[in-house]
């Protein structure tokens, strides 16, 4: 099975070299590489300009205007994939030498099989491993995730995805091609979560695979999707995705929930934690007084859940509009009465 390899590149000169030689050398050789930069400010462009006649790479694509988005590169290098598997294997991050070689078995062993990943070491800026996502997977579920396992994506989804990205790194996962664009690709919209809405889709179409050797090393450090995230001031853009990324489920599993008892369980789970995502969102706007979002926040909520809203959820924002002012006004009276 030929996979192909995209690396989206952007800024990540320091750690290019080394991410690229991870790739080369693979133990599982029928990969190609793409390699796509998205017009960085530093020199990764004359980095990758210099494995541009490798053998094993196939396209390397320098943009001449920035896409905006990490998923825009994912789309383009899908474009370009010949490969029946893809590897996103993310700039600044490393790979064992027999990460594609023990994932791609389990694919040539389940014909089903739709997406695989393994779990993944943590390292810092400098390539120190400072530790792994098993903190992360152990509070999900402990004793599961100890091991290797191999289940139905409906049913991984109902008992994680629908809560919470389990899936953390693009890095250590291998996926199907033709499922990827079967569900349309993934959304450059969602900047900070489009990984978790491209991955749901994808499971649901057949089983996944877990590895608990840790076959991929995750670097976090300032310049990370993950740090900008968590560092935003403003944390109404994350959940205002996070509300997209809900819709986006709704409206897919409400193709499929007819047909399949687990879908229709996993829609109605993503239809109240859409609510409890929308109550988040308008009380943070009444908070931070983001009065300009309260309309579009409350749009959204009458389009995507009217019995739930017109009792209920209008009434809050309401009251908590009225309480907000009514704290507010006496302080501006004091601050501006005359001297």
């Amino acid at each position: 099975m030929l996979v192909s390899v995209i690396v989206p590149s952007y800024n990540h000169a320091q750690y290019l070299e080394e991410r690229i030689e991870s790739i080369l050398k693979q133990t599982y050789t029928a990969f190609e590489v793409i390699l796509l930069d998205d017009l960085s400010p530093d020199n990764s462009a004359e980095i990758l300009n210099k494995y541009k006649n490798h053998p094993k790479v196939s396209h390397c694509i320098i943009n001449k205007k920035n896409s905006g988005s990490t998923f825009h590169q994912w789309n383009k290098g899908m474009s370009l994939a010949k490969g029946e598997l893809i590897w996103i294997a993310e700039s600044d991050d490393v790979a064992e030498a027999t990460f594609l070689e023990k994932l791609v078995s389990h694919f040539i062993q389940n014909p089903n099989l739709v997406l695989a990943y393994s779990q993944s070491h943590r390292m810092n800026a400098q390539g120190k491993v400072t530790g792994s996502w098993k903190d992360f997977t152990d509070a999900v579920d402990p004793i599961l995730f100890a091991d290797d396992f191999e289940m139905s994506g409906l049913e991984y989804i109902d008992h994680f995805l629908n809560t919470q990205n389990t899936v953390p790194n693009a890095s250590g996962v291998l996926f199907k091609k033709q499922t990827y664009l079967d569900v349309g690709g993934a959304n450059p919209s969602l900047r900070f979560i489009g990984d978790w809405e491209i991955w749901t889709k994808i499971i649901s179409q057949g089983d996944i695979f877990y590895t608990a050797e840790c076959l991929n090393y995750f670097r976090y450090h300032d310049t990370s999707v993950i740090a900008q995230a968590k560092k935003k001031k403003d944390h109404f853009e994350v959940r205002r995705q996070v509300i997209l990324f809900r819709e986006s489920m709704n409206a897919f599993f409400d193709h499929h929930r007819k047909q399949q008892p687990r879908a229709n369980k996993i829609y109605l789970k993503n239809k109240k934690a859409l609510s409890k995502e929308l109550r988040k969102n308008a009380s943070l706007a009444i908070r931070r007084r983001y009065y300009d979002r309260i309309i579009p926040t409350s749009m959204i909520a009458l389009r995507t859940l009217p019995f739930y809203v017109v009792p209920f959820f209008i009434l809050k924002l309401c009251m908590q509009f009225i309480l907000s002012v009514a704290l507010v006004a006496p302080y501006k009276t004091i601050l501006n009465k005359p001297k």
